[in-house]
């Protein structure tokens, strides 16, 4: 009589069993990849903007110093006044010396005319001339315009100008104005800007000069019929 042999009892699988090189395959394979991580946009930066003939973008003046219409520095009308003043001082004590010298039936009626003039001059005249007193910078050129009685305009185009000086006396300096004379390539020589404050003063300068090298440049023909 034969006997079955007894099979052997199932041997357990360890708990650390199944992972490995193969395993670690095996069980990334049994399902799809994971998707890669997202690669973020590259931002670009936005082109330079294009030069144009002010130096700026797209041609347009820099900022505070655009086309607009400006005023003179309000202090002008103090150093007006303090100006008319001291050159009025020596011709009025001479008037009046001569009155009580040679006229003096006419010396009541000369000191009326004499203070009328003062106040008119030194009193009214100041705030009329600054408030008739404008500048602009313009695409082709600087125009000035001014005068109480009789009006001008003066229009000086950028590629006439050749040299710009800051001027300041002492009047202008107690009070912190500059007068910028503009040297042109014409008959009439030059034209004043005066009541510029003197903080601003090299800053419009740079300006009309940069605006000058860049008319120059883009129009040479028109400086050699200017001179």
């Amino acid at each position: 009589m034969s006997e079955h042999p007894t099979p052997d009892p199932p041997t357990s699988v360890p708990p650390h069993a199944g992972v490995g090189p193969d395993a670690a395959v095996t069980a990334a394979s049994s399902g799809p990849p994971p998707p890669p991580p997202p690669t973020p946009p590259t931002q670009a930066g936005p082109p330079p903007p294009p030069s144009g003939p002010q130096g700026s973008p797209s041609g347009e003046p820099r900022p505070g110093l655009d086309g607009r219409e400006r005023e003179l520095a309000p202090a002008a009308v103090t150093s007006w006044r303090i100006s008319v003043a001291l050159s009025a001082l020596v011709p009025t004590i001479v008037v009046v010396v001569l009155g009580f010298v040679l006229a003096q039936r006419w010396l009541p009626l000369l000191l009326p005319v004499v203070a009328g003039l003062l106040v008119l001059t030194i009193g009214v005249l100041p705030p009329v001339r600054y408030r008739r007193w404008r500048w602009q910078l313009t695409d082709l050129a600087v125009e000035l315009r001014h005068g109480v009685l009789v009006h001008q305009q003066e229009t000086v185009p950028y590629f006439r100008i050749q040299q710009i000086d800051i001027n300041a006396g002492p009047v202008d300096r107690l009070l912190d104005l500059a007068t910028l004379r503009v040297q042109t390539a014409s008959a009439s020589g030059s034209a004043l800007l005066p009541g510029i404050a003197a903080a601003d003063a090299p800053t419009v300068r740079a300006e009309l000069l940069a605006r000058a090298a860049t008319a120059v440049a883009e129009h040479p023909g028109d400086l050699r019929d200017a001179v």
